[in-house]
C-alpha cells in the first residue's frame, strides 16, 4: 500500500478511496511473545486526502482481521478477531521532531509498516481459550495448595542440622 507523490497530485481534488488485503510474513512474528501471527490476510480500507499546498497526506483507515495469540493458561493458539480505526498523516518534507507525522521516504507514502505497528498496539495482554484449565501436574512437577504444603511439613521432620534455627527468633523478641 504505497502512494507516490506524483500519483497523489494526479488524483481529483487529491482524494481517493482504497481497499486492500495485506499479508504479513510469519517471520515478522518470530521474536514476539504476545502474538503468534495473523490468520490469512488483514483487510484495510479507507480514504486518503492529499493537500498539495501543505505537502501532507491524511489517511483514515479501517483495519480488520484475526490475530493468533497464545492462551495465557495453556499456551495453545487462540484466534482473536480485531478491528481498528486510525488516522495517519504523511509529510512529503522533513518534519520537525515535535510534529506528529510520518515522513514519506523517497516521495512515497507506505502504509504497510504503519498498519503492522497499529496491529501490534491492539494485541491483548492476555487471552484465555474457552474451556482452558490449568494443568496441576506434569513431568517432574506439580502445583501444590497450601493444605498440601502443610501436610508435607508434617511428613518431613526438620533436618537435625537446621533444628537450632527454629529457636533463633524466640530469644530476639
Amino acid at each position: 500500500m504505497k502512494w507516490s507523490l506524483n500519483w497523489l497530485i494526479k488524483q481529483k481534488n487529491g482524494q481517493f478511496d482504497f481497499e486492500e488485503s495485506l499479508t504479513f510474513p510469519k517471520e515478522m512474528f518470530y521474536n514476539l511473545s504476545q502474538i503468534n501471527g495473523l490468520k490469512d490476510s488483514v483487510r484495510v480500507s479507507g480514504h486518503g486526502h492529499f493537500f498539495e499546498a501543505d505537502q501532507r497526506l491524511y489517511v483514515t483507515l479501517h483495519v480488520e482481521g484475526t490475530m493468533i495469540v497464545p492462551c495465557a493458561i495453556s499456551s495453545e493458539p487462540v484466534e482473536y478477531p480485531f478491528e481498528l480505526d486510525e488516522t495517519e498523516i504523511f509529510a512529503f518534507y522533513k518534519p520537525d521532531e515535535d510534529e506528529d507525522v510520518i515522513e514519506a521516504k523517497k516521495d512515497t507514502a507506505d502504509l504497510t509498516p504503519v498498519v503492522f505497528q497499529e496491529i501490534m498496539m491492539v494485541v491483548p495482554m492476555r487471552v484465555v481459550k474457552e474451556g482452558a484449565e490449568l494443568t496441576r501436574t506434569g513431568k517432574g512437577w506439580q502445583v501444590l495448595d497450601e493444605s498440601d504444603v502443610h501436610a508435607n511439613e508434617e511428613d518431613n521432620p526438620i533436618d537435625p542440622r537446621l533444628a537450632k534455627l527454629k529457636d533463633y527468633f524466640k530469644n530476639k523478641e
